[in-house]
């Protein structure tokens, strides 16, 4: 089974695959602008922000 995170040979976690996900304002905002597509699914172009690569890196 594949974890979200995984472990460096120092300990650390590695956060690599940096997942998105919205804060409350951005949640607010898709909320807001949500257009109903023909398929019956919702879909909104809100900003999304992603963790920080790892090592202090932002990517």
């Amino acid at each position: 089974m594949a974890y979200a995170t995984k472990m460096t040979r120092t300990g650390e976690r590695d956060m690599s695959n940096r997942k998105p996900y919205r804060t409350a304002k951005q949640k607010a905002e898709a909320k807001r602008t949500a257009v109903r597509g023909e398929d019956g699914v919702y879909r909104s172009g809100a900003p999304v922000s992603f963790h920080r690569g790892g090592r202090g890196n932002a990517r």
